[in-house]
């Protein structure tokens, strides 16, 4: 009781220390939350302006390939239309002329030449700097809908010769970027602002019109937030002087910035509300407290006599232990150890006497713990020996494969389990030689993707998985263009370190966890796409294509192109429309894609005229 009533003391005076540490702690969950906030909006936007930025890029090099400007209004408006990118923001592709004249907007027909854009910034930094890249416009208001504003996305149109040709415009309205910010809670005054990496503001939540396209190049937050890539800071808003916990990261691939800024105020009214609950709940600790101790007294009692009648019994079967190279564990029915042979220190990386009382599924892997658990439970069904197979995690990250066996300690009275007895060997060695073997069978040893035993695996699979979602699957089929001549021009080594580049610009499109890139044989590469229609795997090709193209690897035994190029067959399949059809009718229709592609003349991309399956094939 003497006990009791120290510790219940003790909890009196700690009170205000626990409430300080909830107080941290409320800054630190905040701190974390606006950090994990701000990476998932800020990954979200980046994925979006590469998507907005590739769909830009494929029609610059669609123009610079085919004579854009000397084509009819409506093959412009089909081969536009046709490699518009899948981005929810993007609204709109405008090209502009070197006058910056409006000549072609995906929402409607040519445009009358009156609506020109050569006094705003998204044409000027084109005609001005030839090498700006990718341009992001301060908003400006919409030439089609009233109150409505816009950000333009471009790029710079050149002719052959270098000089200035105009520019391509990828429209993208303000209020569908500040529609992804609402319903996130910020607090009454916290804010969610994307702005340019200059201090222009382009979105902000909540909306204010009056602050679109306000310059704050010159506030202490955003100098702040120039200074470094990403990071957390206080500072005291520009806008109204409210002090803000800033938390912000530059997109990659553009020029911008988004942060989330949480007013301070805010953030400890949640601590005032935990304060005031841990000041109620302390009394009723107390009393439960003093209960505990109570039955924590009888527990101790009745252990210490149970432990001097194990420690006479275990003398004879420490001697063997000890001498084991093998660890020998002596587990209580909780799962605690009482004892481990020296050969634990080895295993486990911690010494003996931490070992020793340490729960012992503490040590075991999170994802092998349930298996252990369930293994262990077999003996208290009954069974008299277990054999088992598990990872242990030691304290410097490292896993260990152990392999164990494990028998009951019966009671003499009931016949029921009072504790268990393991014996345990590290069998690391063999399980890393097992996973290399493996990866060896399933990988192709040139390129290092996936070898074709693992594409046909993954064929079958997501075809079933497509006829069960009812969602498309496509399949593309790249050849390298005369690859033969390229050998016999440049040797086979040359020859195999081509195919490498092939290989890395293919795993660059599969990137998604179930896209598939394999080495399908040859100089011919696969590429799976599960839940991806025919027009986004056409513009993933016809990406592909142009990429490698750009490679400018040379072939001059590959005529008109003299680099290194490749001709791509599609194809894309609903399973659930046909349930006799086998996946073998996506690569056959695929198969015919790249033969009309070489015979076509290469160098391109030819998608089957219908989607698979097209009657069935087995």
């Amino acid at each position: 009781m003497i006990t009791g009533a120290l510790l219940a003391a003790g909890v009196f005076l700690t009170v205000a220390a626990v409430l300080l540490d909830v107080r941290q702690d409320a800054w630190d969950r905040v701190r974390d939350a606006s950090a994990n906030l701000t990476l998932a909006v800020e990954r979200d936007l980046s994925s979006e302006i590469r998507a907005i930025d590739l769909t830009l890029r494929a029609v610059v090099g669609l123009m610079a390939r085919t004579g854009f400007e000397h084509s009819s209004a409506d093959l412009r408006e089909g081969l536009v239309l046709e490699r518009l990118s899948s981005s929810r923001y993007l609204d709109a592709v405008v090209i502009l002329d070197e006058h910056g004249d409006a000549m072609f907007d995906t929402r409607q027909h040519i445009l009358p030449t009156t609506v020109n854009f050569s006094e705003q910034d998204v044409f000027a930094a084109h005609r001005d700097r030839p090498d700006v890249g990718l341009f992001i416009s301060a908003p400006y208001p919409s030439r089609l809908v009233d109150r409505l504003w816009t950000i333009g996305v471009s790029r710079r149109l050149s002719y052959p010769n270098g000089n200035f040709a105009g520019v391509v415009l990828a429209a993208v309205q303000v209020q569908d970027l500040q529609a992804a910010f609402e319903g996130m809670r910020l607090g009454s005054r916290g804010t969610m602002t994307l702005i340019r990496e200059d201090g222009v503001v382009l979105a902000r939540n909540p909306a204010d019109a009056r602050l679109l396209g306000r310059d704050l190049g010159s506030a202490g937050p955003v100098r702040q937030m120039q200074l470094a890539r990403s990071g957390q800071f206080l500072a005291v808003a520009a806008i109204d002087g409210v002090e803000r916990f800033y938390t912000y990261r530059h997109l990659d691939g553009a020029p911008l910035i988004f942060n989330v800024a949480l007013a301070v105020s805010d953030i400890y009214d949640s601590w005032w509300r935990k304060a005031a609950l841990i000041s109620g709940l302390t009394g009723i600790l107390v009393i439960a407290m003093l209960t505990m101790v109570i039955r924590l007294h009888r527990e101790l009692a009745r252990r210490k006599d149970a432990e001097l009648a194990t420690r006479r019994s275990e003398t004879s079967f420490r001697l063997l232990a000890e001498n084991s190279s093998d660890m020998v564990s002596h587990i209580d029915l909780v799962g605690r150890r009482l004892y481990v042979s020296p050969a634990a220190a080895e295993i486990f990386g911690r010494p003996l006497e931490e070992l020793m009382g340490r729960a012992a599924l503490d040590d075991v892997a999170p994802e092998d713990r349930t298996f252990v658990q369930n293994s262990f439970r077999r003996l208290w069904r009954g069974e008299r020996t277990i054999t088992f197979e598990a990872r242990i995690l030691r304290p410097d990250g490292e896993q260990v494969w152990i392999e164990a066996s494990a028998r009951p300690l019966l009671n003499d009275a009931t016949g029921k389990p009072e504790g268990y007895v393991t014996v345990a060997r590290d069998v690391t060695d063999r399980k890393l030689a097992e996973a290399r073997l493996t990866a060896l069978a399933r990988t192709d040893a040139l390129t290092d993707l996936a070898n074709r035993r693992v594409f046909d695996e993954a064929l079958d699979r997501e075809w079933h998985r497509a006829r069960r979602n009812e969602a498309p699957l496509s399949l593309l089929l790249i050849d390298a263009d005369r690859f033969k001549l390229f050998n016999d021009s440049y040797g086979h080594l040359a020859g195999d370190a081509c195919l490498q580049r092939l290989a890395d610009a293919a795993a660059e499109i599969g990137r998604r966890p179930a896209d598939v890139v394999a080495r399908y044989g040859g100089e011919e590469f696969a590429i799976l796409l599960p839940e991806t229609g025919a027009a986004d795997a056409g513009l993933l090709a016809e990406g592909l294509r142009a990429h490698i193209e750009t490679l400018t690897l040379p072939h001059e035994a590959n005529p008109p192109a003299g680099v290194v190029t490749v001709s791509i067959g599609v194809a894309t399949a609903c399973p659930w429309s046909a349930p006799d059809c086998t996946p073998v009718a996506l690569v056959a229709a695929a198969d015919a894609s790249l033969y009309r592609a070489k015979q076509s003349g290469r160098n391109r991309v030819v998608a089957a005229p219908d989607t698979v399956p097209m009657g069935s094939v087995r």
